[in-house]
């Protein structure tokens, strides 16, 4: 046999074994897209299908792509989460969570080039332009989701468990629900469905600023801004200097849009951001004009506790959120982007190690504000009490509950992760996984008790008797004024001294409001701040004190009222239901504390009135406070001057009771007098008065 006779049998030979080898990865892949068919066919989790429109003139499918978003059908598959979702319901509407039209496309950057996608969409009517609010799983209406494929992070749930955790420490994080995903035909494994950061009333709940407010107040907020990496053709509205790192920190505008937002507007907030960096480098504490003026401590706290908790290797220089309502305090937050956490790091070894404090281990330290921050003794002790109140049994963040979340969450994944880990080749052991994450979280608490603990000397601050004692969240309309124009809040000084309250602020979004410098309130006096000055002075015949930004809500809000550094001094959550007076729910009435020793928490010790009492009359050069009012006995006035008579005369205008007073308090038995109103009269030695009104039950 010749050689040439060899080698061309040899070559047959091997294209024989390529074909057949050809054949069979094709009879592989055809009868793995078959069994993908036929194997996925029903899940305990939501099931997302997304089918987007056929190219004209083809059998083809728009590809999603990064912009523009292209038209698509989504169908979400679940009644509830104790009934299993099949991909052959997905016709039938009493199976299906929405039914209806999106605009998709693919969102991030580094991620985008995973062969498993992030899909960004918009929830839209049939003409295919216009935003549809809806409600997607249980989450509040809107129009703005994300599809986030949890790709480098093994663990499938640090994101959700840590939106969690931050919502429940009292902050809006974005709503997530795992759910499995088919795009056009093709099943791309396990998802979580969360909500877009943004400016609206069920998530960042700030006032959204378009391009006509360039003026103070309304230049002030709301906005959304974020340190971040540059993807494309980005342009940074600024960028500083990181922390002992030698990458900048990029700060971007978020909303309004970088492309929205006017000169002004920019200006202002470059400026808002730069007068907090300096503040904070020159440890300027004073409540006027050093950074607890200018930012809302506690979010900056738990941001940092989370953030280190997790030793999220990018919490303070990549998809770092903040946010500023108008007339409002910098805020940090929300939370966003926890793959490289709780111990994990692709990109390095040791990053997200359990011994390092992440605005000072030399990688992703951020602006150099956050380590100054902590360098200021009295940030750090108020970081070290809130700690220890967040971990303690019971607390957002104590370490036996994060493990039965982990737990939880790892169970509601357990039956799809199989299915993950076949599309996309996984291959690593998930429970071992998990194990390793909860041993690091023991080191991780062990270490940070040791660090924090070291926190020493730290004073213990009183905070003022301040009392939130009236509020008006639901009123009729009155002498042509709109019912939001008439909303108040009461505030009483229930303590025998007179109280400096500048920088006193109500700390929640909703309502916005800082007491200026120099404000000062009288033992027991009551002040009110307002929707609208004018309307309240016109209507109650009281002058306000102030005039808070926004509106109360109709239904229920937080009204947290906190000294300058965010230390609580009191708060009510009201509500339109029992036990709280139904009448002050759009009926005329407002709500009134019973008793300014009570728990104004407890809707059972709140009464309703219609008419405010107890309030020196518009008009008198001094203010008189009357308390309790409504009494049933006992009345006690105080007047910012010594008094030497009060007159108590009723409804007719007659005198009852006429008596010498030395002093600037004086009590009065009401107990012997019928229920009815009264007026008491109270004379200083140059013939001043001031009047208040008086309830007897």
């Amino acid at each position: 046999m010749s050689s040439s006779k060899t080698m061309c049998e040899s070559e047959e030979k091997n294209r024989l074994i390529h074909i057949i080898k050809g054949v069979a990865i094709l009879g592989i892949c055809l009868w793995s897209m078959a069994a993908q068919a036929q194997w996925f066919t029903s899940s305990n989790l939501p099931i997302v299908i997304i089918t987007t429109d056929l190219i004209p003139g083809t059998n083809d499918h728009y590809p999603i792509q990064d912009e523009p978003k292209v038209p698509a059908t989504m169908r979400i598959l679940y009644v509830n989460d104790t009934t299993r979702n099949y991909m052959s319901n997905q016709e039938d509407s009493a199976f299906l969570n929405y039914v209806g039209r999106i605009g998709i496309e693919l969102r991030g950057s580094t991620s985008q080039g995973h062969n498993k996608k992030p899909y960004g969409f918009e929830t839209r009517m049939d003409d295919d332009v216009t935003n549809r609010n809806v409600s997607l799983i249980g989450m509040p209406v809107e129009n703005d989701w994300i599809l986030n494929p949890m790709n480098d992070e093994p663990s499938f749930l640090r994101d959700c468990l840590s939106y969690k955790l931050y919502g429940d420490m009292g902050h809006y994080a974005p709503r997530t629900r795992y759910c499995e995903v088919v795009v056009n035909g093709d099943y791309r494994g396990l998802y979580y469905l969360t909500e877009k950061i943004k400016i609206d009333k069920n998530r960042v709940d700030i006032v959204s600023m378009d391009s006509t407010d360039n003026a103070f107040p309304k230049v002030s907020g709301g906005y959304i801004m974020k340190a971040d990496k540059l993807s494309g053709d980005e342009v940074p509205a600024w960028s500083t200097p990181a922390y002992d790192y030698w990458e900048d920190v990029y700060y971007i505008c978020h909303n309004p849009k970088p492309e929205a937002i006017t000169v002004e507007q920019g200006m202002y907030i470059h400026q808002y951001f730069d007068s907090v960096f300096q503040a904070i480098d020159h440890q300027n504490e004073d409540i006027i004009t050093g950074f607890p003026a200018l930012i809302d401590i506690p979010t900056f706290i738990d941001f940092m506790i989370l953030g280190e908790l997790s030793s999220n290797v990018d919490i303070y220089q990549k998809s770092t959120y903040f946010h500023k309502d108008r007339r409002g305090k910098l805020r940090a937050g929300p939370v966003w982007d926890f793959n490289l956490a709780y111990g994990y790091d692709f990109g390095s070894v040791g990053r997200s190690g359990y011994d390092v404090l992440q605005f000072d281990n030399g990688d992703n330290t951020g602006s150099d504000f956050w380590h100054q921050l902590y360098e200021n003794d009295t940030y750090r002790c108020l970081l070290y009490d809130r700690w220890n109140t967040v971990k303690r049994e019971g607390g957002a963040l104590n370490h036996h509950r994060i493990k039965v979340l982990i737990d939880s969450l790892a169970g509601v994944i357990e039956e799809a992760m199989p299915r993950e880990r076949w599309r996309w080749n996984r291959s690593y052991n998930y429970n071992n996984h998990i194990t390793t994450m909860k041993i690091w979280l023991q080191n991780r608490f062990d270490w940070l008790d040791s660090t924090f603990g070291q926190v020493q000397n730290c004073p213990n601050v009183e905070v003022p008797p301040l009392v939130i004692s009236k509020i008006n969240y639901h009123p009729h309309t009155l002498q042509g004024y709109a019912s939001d124009e008439l909303e108040f809040i009461g505030i009483t000084n229930n303590g025998d001294d007179t109280l400096d309250i500048s920088g006193v602020y109500f700390r929640e979004l909703g309502v916005t409001y800082t007491f200026p410098a120099g404000s000062t309130i009288l033992p027991h006096q009551e002040i009110f701040i307002v929707s609208n000055s004018e309307a309240f002075q016109n209507c109650y015949h009281t002058d306000a004190f102030g005039r808070f930004s926004r509106h109360l809500s109709n239904k229920s809000e937080s009204l947290v009222l906190a000294n300058a550094w965010g230390m609580v001094i009191d708060e009510v959550t009201y509500s339109d239901t029992l036990p709280w007076p139904m009448t002050a729910d759009g009926q005329g009435d407002f709500l009134v504390l019973t008793d300014l020793d009570a728990d104004n928490s407890l809707g059972e010790n709140w009464t309703v009135a219609s008419e405010l009492v107890g309030i020196a009359h518009h008009g008198s050069s001094h203010v008189m406070a009357a308390y309790p009012n409504p009494t049933a006995g006992q009345v006690r006035i105080h007047l910012d001057v010594p008094m030497c008579a009060v007159t108590l005369t009723d409804l007719c205008g007659r005198h009852l009771l006429h008596c010498p007073v030395e002093g600037y308090d004086f009590t009065l038995d009401l107990s012997c007098y019928p229920s009815g109103v009264y007026f008491l009269r109270a004379t200083t030695d140059h013939q001043e008065s001031a009047t208040a009104k008086i309830v007897k039950q």
